[in-house]
């Protein structure tokens, strides 16, 4: 994936998950996991219709915030249940690169959040997120990330 002075170029990679499938983020699922209404409603119908797909990183952020025996069965079935979004050698350098693109226009974010965005639209899938700093950096990333849902989400 080579850059030039427009920006980063990334190219859509064969598809593990469904076009309209929803990688869903870390504070989402601890939300779910809190039984918060509206994100278990959302979250419950995204399963039923089969769109959840999943990252390493966010599974093992879960099992490190887990707290009870019930969470970590769950979650040790999170990657048999749901796709995976498999990382591709140079990923984490794409990310860091983004995340460099991103400070020379004033926009501050984590390694972290800039590795899920890249993922999410190397992947073709959806980013479902209430990271508002990752919402906010969306314009200047100018990598076409989607999120869902598209209505804003107030923390």
């Amino acid at each position: 994936m080579a850059q030039n002075g427009e920006g980063l170029k990334m190219k859509r990679r064969e598809k593990s998950a469904t076009l309209s499938s929803v990688l869903i983020d870390t504070p989402i699922w601890q939300d779910y996991f809190q039984k918060e209404e509206r994100t278990f409603q959302e979250v419950n119908a995204l399963m039923d219709t089969g769109r959840v797909c999943c990252l390493d990183l966010i599974v093992a952020e879960l099992f490190y915030a887990g707290e009870t025996e019930e969470e970590m069965k769950v979650l040790q079935d999170f990657t048999r249940i749901f796709p995976v979004l498999r990382e591709s050698p140079g990923d984490w350098v794409e990310a860091a690169r983004l995340a460099f693109k991103l400070r020379q226009r004033g926009k501050k974010l984590p390694l972290r959040d800039c590795y899920v965005a890249f993922m999410a639209q190397s992947h073709g899938v959806f980013l479902y997120t209430t990271d508002q700093s990752l919402r906010r950096a969306r314009r200047a990333m100018e990598i076409g990330l989607e999120f869902f849902p598209e209505r804003r989400i107030s923390e």
